[in-house]
């Protein structure tokens, strides 16, 4: 190594290292956690001191070093902040996430996310009451999706109405269940509503009374359920009623 060189390198060795060689309350770092200029200038200083002598690296490489690694870090920092910014976008979702306990077995835990708080710059998710880190988190389900179970459901159903043999077409439902049950169902036919007093429930069973289908014309009309849920779950797909006469009375 030439004289000038070496010289700088001492220098500058002497410049970071000295006074007990390493005084850690004297290094400072850039806000928002980047590496400060002393740390740039010890891996400078590292760098230099052990380059090949016959083939030194230029100031220009250096400084290309130094924007890389700040760049990395810069990169690093973006994707924290926007993972944690999506985080907030969970609450109200259902998810599943998977739990390391101290001896390494891992839990699923599914259920909906109440809020997001943060821990040490982490987003954490509760879930019924616990916190999870985000980095648990597995999949995320629509709500709609997760609670479709508990909505009012509807039996398929073909019935026939004999204006001959007048009796009430049965229809199997569900109310639902929990916070998801519906009170009360409508039902459509033919485009008008079917009055509370022809329509009769019990035991899952929704029962079409004849007087709501003697005055149809022969032929089949689909039949629309409106539930009153939270949801206002409508149903006008399963359900269909043909009209006949068959001239015979029971």
């Amino acid at each position: 190594m030439n004289t000038s060189l070496q010289g700088l390198v001492t220098g500058l060795d002497e410049l970071t290292l000295g006074t007990d060689r390493v005084n850690a309350s004297a290094t400072t770092k850039t806000a928002g956690g980047n590496l400060g200029k002393d740390e740039f200038l010890q891996l400078l200083v590292c760098q230099m001191k052990n380059q090949d002598p016959l083939e030194p690296e230029k100031d220009t490489q250096f400084i290309a070093q130094l924007a890389q690694f700040s760049s990395l870090e810069q990169m690093q920092n973006l994707n924290e902040t926007a993972l944690n910014s999506q985080a907030f976008g969970l609450v109200g979702k259902s998810v599943v996430i998977n739990s390391t306990s101290a001896n390494g077995s891992v839990t699923e835990i599914s259920g909906v996310v109440d809020y997001i708080t943060m821990k040490n710059g982490e987003a954490n998710l509760s879930v019924d009451g616990q916190l999870y880190s985000i980095e648990d988190l597995v999949e995320v389900k629509d709500s709609y999706y997760a609670i479709q179970e508990f909505l009012p459901s509807v039996e398929a159903t073909q019935g026939i109405f004999d204006k001959s043999n007048k009796k009430a077409v049965e229809v199997k439902i569900d109310l639902g269940d929990g916070d998801y049950a519906a009170s009360s169902v409508a039902v459509m036919i033919n485009g008008e509503y079917v009055e509370s007093e022809q329509l009769s429930y019990q035991d899952g069973t929704l029962y079409i009374l004849p007087g709501a289908l003697d005055k149809l014309e022969i032929g089949t009309y689909d039949v629309g359920l409106y539930f009153d849920d939270a949801y206002t779950t409508t149903v006008t797909d399963k359900v269909s009623i043909k009209v006949t006469d068959s001239g015979i009375s029971a």
